[in-house]
């Protein structure tokens, strides 16, 4: 004779965000801005993303700058640029390299030029 154990459900762990069915989008920000680098001030448009560092506890942030006439921006490693969007305060960041379409990098640790 056998015997077989009874099977138990258990219950589903506690949900830790009820009402919740989707991951939070991470802050960003699409659209028209000034780049401020030295001996030029450009108008571009920017595509920007950050996030919240968990190890040094800062927000960085990066993205795509773009300019109607690319030769308008400037060489990436020409030390530090300000970003502003409009309405929002300038932003210190470095550009660091040129895609093949002749857009340029940002990237900045700290306040964003976005609202978060």
């Amino acid at each position: 004779m056998r015997f077989r154990r009874a099977r138990r459900d258990s219950p589903a762990p506690p949900d830790p965000h009820p009402g919740s069915t989707e991951p939070e989008a991470a802050p960003d920000y699409s659209g028209p801005a000034l780049l401020d680098a030295p001996g030029t001030e450009v108008a571009v448009r920017v595509a920007l993303t950050g996030h919240l560092d968990p190890i040094d506890g800062q927000f960085h942030w990066h993205g795509r700058i773009s300019a109607a006439d690319g030769s308008e921006l400037p060489d990436p490693g020409r030390g530090q640029v300000f970003l502003t969007v409009p309405g929002g305060a300038p932003a210190p960041g470095v550009l660091q390299e040129r895609d093949p379409w002749g857009n340029l990098r940002i990237a900045g640790v700290g306040a964003p030029p976005f609202p978060l």
